[in-house]
């Protein structure tokens, strides 16, 4: 995905803990993350959840939400 078209349907967020590999930045589909206070992003077969931490960061000169990693679930089949 190209960062046009994730910007055109998605909302930046920043991601901190949670496992090593997952990006500190992440791109989420449609809006749903700019009034969430969680979130779960699907990785490897589990779902990640992070929950808001009222703070910011400054990314490509706008005000990111930062969310911080709660736990990790199983993706029910």
């Amino acid at each position: 995905m190209t960062s046009e078209v994730a910007r055109d349907s998605g909302q930046l967020v920043v991601l901190v803990a949670g496992p090593p590999e997952m990006a500190r930045m992440y791109w989420l589909p449609g809006r749903h993350a700019a009034g969430s206070d969680r979130i779960a992003v699907a990785y490897y077969g589990q779902h990640q959840h992070f929950e808001r931490t009222g703070e910011t960061e400054l990314v490509e000169g706008q005000l990111v939400p930062v969310f911080r990693f709660s736990c990790s679930t199983k993706i029910a089949e």
